[in-house]
């Protein structure tokens, strides 16, 4: 599989992200690496995820986000199957 984040592929551990939680379109979900998705997860509290306006509710709007860019730089260089720890935002 290849993550739509970081676009590492090769025998990665997928997971299920809600793109838009509390809303009538809960079933939008994407899948990503789970260092990608920790990553979504410890950079940004739920309420900052829910918050339209910074338009994290889409992949393309991660891409777009700073934070994000900065992470994906270092999950792009860690081969498949690589853990990594992250703390959950505050």
């Amino acid at each position: 599989m290849i993550c739509p984040l970081c676009e590492r592929e090769g025998d990665l551990r997928m997971e299920e992200h809600h793109l838009q939680t509390r809303r009538k379109d809960r079933d939008a979900t994407e899948d990503l690496c789970c260092e990608c998705h920790k990553t979504i997860h410890g950079l940004f509290t739920q309420r900052e995820l829910r918050d339209l306006r910074l338009g994290l509710d889409a992949v393309e709007g991660l891409l777009a986000n700073e934070k994000v860019q900065k992470a994906l730089g270092f999950i792009r260089k860690l081969p498949p199957g690589a853990q990594m720890k992250m703390r959950q935002a505050a």
